[in-house]
């Protein structure tokens, strides 16, 4: 039988790197993401998906100017959900990742650090999930997998 269990649904967010293996050893090694999938192909990363132990997942993939979907490296910030930025925070730390702000709370509820990854993107880690959703059934959107091909 067929294998028809899918990640969530949402934004996956997608980062080309000079060094995609570096970046993927960075993203699971230091800061926690695990390897999903991983396609290579001529000695380039064509397709990685990373998973977030706490829901989500970010893509990473080589640097080459000649993609229709070629960017430069470096400029993205990614805002990931944890119940625990004080341990992710010391963890990363002392791993010597480059902390672009130490641990704070803010007016808005959330407990949040934020680092610089290898590539130069930014990551903030925090407790914020967004602002609540509307209480009515009605204004919820759809995010059930049924059917998902």
């Amino acid at each position: 039988m067929e294998n028809r269990h899918y990640p969530p649904a949402g934004v996956w967010p997608g980062l080309q790197s000079r060094d995609a293996r570096g970046l993927i050893r960075f993203l699971t090694g230091t800061v926690g993401f695990s390897t999903h999938a991983l396609y290579e192909e001529g000695g380039a990363v064509v397709h990685s998906e990373l998973l977030w132990p706490e829901g989500g997942l970010v893509l990473v993939s080589s640097y080459s100017e000649a993609s229709l979907w070629a960017r430069e490296p470096g400029g993205a910030q990614l805002n990931v959900y944890t119940r625990d930025p004080d341990a992710l925070y010391h963890s990363v730390s002392a791993a010597g990742a480059q902390i672009i702000q130490e641990l704070t709370d803010t007016d808005y509820g959330a407990r949040l650090f934020g680092l610089r990854d290898p590539d130069g993107n930014l990551w903030g880690f925090s407790t914020y999930r967004g602002h609540p959703l509307p209480a009515s059934a009605e204004e919820f959107q759809d995010v059930s997998f049924e059917g998902h091909a």
